[in-house]
C-alpha cells in the first residue's frame, strides 16, 4: 500500500485539490492483524470493520481519514453527533463543524457496542501489536507448512508472511462444489468459508490470536482426512 500511495503523491503533486486522486482502503482483514499504524500507510482514508482481527462487538468500525482529505468528503446521513443533528433540522443556526462529526451515522446508536469497543482496542494495545502479528502470522504458517505437504491439497496463499497475513486459501482435489468441503469440515466442528463468496474457487481458514497450535493441528487432520474421503 506504501508504494500505492508514493505513486499517486507524486502524480498529485502537479494536480489541483480537485483533481487529487484519493487512496481509499478497505482494511478490514487487514487492520489488528499487522503491525503497522495508519499514517504510515499513506492512504487518505482507512475503513475497517472491528469485529474480527480486534474481537470487538459486531457491527462496530471506524473510518480514518488524513485533516486534509475530510473536508472533501460529504456526508449522506444526518449526524447524531454534538451540533450536527440540531443545525440539520434547524433548531438552532448553522456553524462550522469538524467534518469527522457530520460523517457519523444518524439514528438512535448502540451505545453498549462502542463501549464495550475501547476494552477490544485496550486489550489489543496490552497486547502489543508486534505481538499479536507475529502471532497470527506463525499460526497461519503453521498451516500453510502443514497443507504444502498434502498429497491432493493446492496451497494457494504465498508462504511468505510478507505476501500473506491471517487468511489461508487452498484446493482439496474431488470437490467440485467447495460448499461440501465447508460441511465436511464443519461435521468436524472445523470452521471454514469459501472464497469469493458467489463464485467460490477456494477453500479459506484463518487463526487468530485465540485459536492455539493445537487447533491449526485439528484443522489440517481435518483436511487430510477429506484428501481419503
Amino acid at each position: 500500500m506504501r508504494l500505492i500511495a508514493d505513486a499517486l503523491a507524486k502524480l498529485n503533486a502537479s494536480r489541483g485539490a480537485g483533481e487529487r486522486v484519493l487512496l481509499c482502503v478497505d482494511g478490514v482483514h487487514g487492520f489488528a492483524c499487522e503491525e503497522t499504524s495508519l499514517p504510515k500507510l499513506g492512504c487518505d482514508v482507512f475503513i475497517t470493520g472491528t469485529h474480527k482481527w480486534l474481537f470487538g462487538p459486531r457491527g462496530t468500525g471506524f473510518v480514518w481519514a488524513k485533516a486534509d482529505v475530510w473536508p472533501l468528503l460529504q456526508p449522506s446521513i444526518p449526524s447524531f453527533s454534538g451540533d450536527a443533528y440540531p443545525m440539520w433540522m434547524g433548531v438552532i443556526p448553522k456553524a462550522p463543524l469538524k467534518p469527522a462529526l457530520t460523517m457519523t451515522p444518524g439514528g438512535f446508536h448502540s451505545y453498549e457496542h462502542r463501549w464495550a469497543l475501547a476494552d477490544a482496542f485496550k486489550w489489543h494495545g496490552a497486547l502489543g501489536k508486534a505481538k499479536v502479528a507475529a502471532r497470527i502470522h506463525a499460526l497461519n504458517r503453521q498451516f500453510k507448512e502443514g497443507v504444502a505437504k498434502m498429497t491432493g491439497v493446492k496451497l494457494h496463499t504465498p508462504m511468505a508472511d510478507e505476501a500473506s497475513a491471517g487468511i489461508v486459501t487452498f484446493e482439496v482435489a474431488g470437490f467440485g462444489d467447495l460448499r461440501e468441503v465447508v460441511k465436511k469440515l464443519g461435521e468436524r466442528k472445523i470452521v471454514s468459508s469459501v472464497t469469493p463468496y458467489r463464485l467460490p474457487r477456494f477453500s479459506r481458514v484463518s487463526f487468530g490470536i485465540l485459536n492455539s497450535e493445537a487447533d491449526v493441528e485439528a484443522v489440517l487432520k481435518g483436511v487430510r482426512e477429506l484428501t481419503k474421503a
